[in-house]
């Protein structure tokens, strides 16, 4: 069993005591004795029952956070009504729990302390989440007038929780947040009113102050950290204004997650959703197999964690989630070759003794389950409706990017692999298949962070600089699209370039073979 399927058993069989036995009479032996394991692995993830408490809590802000940011309404009061009838939906099954712990949330000195400095991230990410809220809306007077108005939101929002948990009453919190969702709208449709009405500005300022949560004052180490990662940053082609001077909105995007490693004194973690299979189009690879692109990737990926290590002596791993099995039938590869195809990875990590690589697959996550079934329960549970993201695709320029990247990639493919249709007709039929490969993309993702809740999520795809994933550069390439499973590599005076296969061929580079497998190209 991986580890992280041990850390998320160990949570789940604690919370099921927890529920059953009540919080204060429940030991980490127990836990231990209920799942056959030796306490000493226990220690290994959780130090304590309260640290099982908070790496539960982050599952469901993971959950959260996806429903979050994906809200497509506009006005204010509403995004912020829906926002909190999920979070009451997502922790109504703990009530009990939590409430029973209200004295130790309330406990600066605890680690649940809602001010302690280990519940720091959690709400770090809150109120960015509750920004999310108010940027995504079109109350432009409101937000604008009221500098903290998120810590405000987010205050209000933890008030509204400790009333569920303290009376267990569903309907009556939902009353309760109806509520303030109404008094929300009548303070932002009367926003110009504000100057005559300091208070709502002075309680906004008091919120702010009582959470504490300025990220003015970055740590030397967070700042190191944060750089390294820039430096090997991909960024859309189009925004590129902080792609070499860093900026604060930048560094606060994932300053929280970082600091949460740091102050634990931990390995920062990445999870990296990527290497899937070689694509069926020959015109752009040279067979089914790893080659030099992924050679060279996974060695710049293990020279990132190097480089994070001379920065912070805990250093840094990165998990890479091969999507292989989840995009399979979309792409037209079979599961026998993307079952070849990890295997190699797997080997390529073992021969080049990489420390700081490791790889999973859906079957290392859903073991006992076919690929067919694992599939479809990731979709089902995970994905956003095809409809949401043709809104979304009208809207947000982002999105577009990545949409219209994919598109070109998947129209590229089938041009070769379905010869006899018309380009036309590929073009039209390609549009929704990049949009499930989008919704497949975020369903993976989303299914990952409920497994990783704390890790930093890293993508092979260029982002916007302000963007919560941070798109990784795996070598040098003709196009900031490509990847090893997409070209070949081509060795020149200038040293390796990621280019097709065909684009190889027609500068008449040389083929070259290591253990009789096609490995790259060479212009020398």
């Amino acid at each position: 069993m991986k580890h992280f399927q041990i850390q998320n058993k160990i949570c789940e069989q604690a919370i099921a005591l927890f529920l059953e036995q009540g919080f204060e009479n429940v030991s980490l032996e127990s836990v231990a004795h209920q799942l056959n394991i030796e306490i000493d692995l226990v220690y290994k993830y959780f130090g304590t029952k309260q640290d099982i408490i908070l790496f539960f809590y982050q599952k469901i802000n993971v959950e959260w956070e996806f429903y979050v940011t994906n809200l497509n309404d506009k006005k204010l009061s509403i995004r912020f009504e829906k926002a909190l009838f999920k979070k009451i939906e997502l922790i109504s099954p703990y009530s009990s729990l939590i409430g029973s712990m209200m004295n130790l949330m309330l406990q600066s000195s605890s680690n649940l302390g809602i001010q302690s400095p280990r519940t720091k991230h959690i709400r770090l990410k809150g109120i960015r989440l509750m920004q999310n809220i108010i940027d995504g809306s079109d109350g432009k007077l409101l937000k604008s007038k009221v500098a903290k108005l998120s810590s405000m939101l987010y205050l209000i929002h933890w008030a509204v929780l400790f009333l569920h948990v303290q009376t267990n009453e569903k309907e009556k919190s939902l009353t309760t947040i109806k509520l303030i969702s109404s008094m929300l709208k009548r303070a932002d449709d009367l926003s110009f009113l504000l100057p005559f009405f300091p208070f709502f500005k002075d309680v906004a300022s008091w919120a702010n102050t009582l959470l504490n949560e300025s990220t003015d004052s970055y740590s030397q180490i967070n700042n190191q950290i944060i750089n390294v990662l820039f430096n090997h940053r991909k960024v859309s082609h189009y925004d590129e204004k902080c792609e070499i001077n860093n900026c604060k909105i930048c560094n606060e995007k994932h300053f929280n997650k970082i600091d949460f490693f740091v102050s634990n004194q931990q390995p920062i973690h990445f999870i990296l959703p990527a290497f899937p299979a070689k694509s069926p189009n020959i015109s752009k690879v040279l067979g089914d197999l790893p080659d030099l692109g992924e050679e060279v990737a996974l060695i710049t990926l293990e020279n990132l964690c190097n480089e994070i290590k001379d920065a912070y002596a805990p250093g840094a791993r990165i998990t890479i989630c091969s999507d292989g099995r989840i995009f399979a039938k979309l792409v037209g590869v079979t599961d026998e070759k993307v079952s070849a195809y990890v295997n190699v990875l797997h080997n390529l990590i073992n021969e080049l003794e990489l420390k700081n690589i490791d790889i999973i697959n859906l079957e290392d996550i859903l073991p006992d389950v076919s690929f067919n079934d694992s599939r479809e329960y990731v979709i089902e549970k995970f994905a956003e409706s095809i409809f949401d993201l043709q809104e979304r695709l009208k809207k947000n320029d982002e999105f577009k990017n990545l949409f219209n990247g994919i598109h070109r990639f998947i129209v590229d493919d089938r041009m070769v692999v379905e010869a006899n249709l018309s380009k036309t007709k590929i073009k039209e039929e390609s549009k929704l298949i990049a949009l499930q490969v989008i919704q497949y993309s975020n369903a993976w993702t989303n299914f990952l962070a409920s497994y990783f809740p704390e890790s930093i999520r890293l993508s092979i795809h260029p982002y916007t600089s302000h963007a919560d994933k941070i798109g990784i550069k795996l070598t040098k390439a003709a196009d900031n699209w490509l990847t090893p499973w997409h070209g070949v590599m081509v060795l020149n005076n200038d040293g390796y370039t990621l280019m097709k296969k065909n684009d190889a061929e027609k500068l008449n580079a040389k083929l070259v073979s290591k253990n009789n497998h096609p490995y790259y190209y060479s212009l020398i």
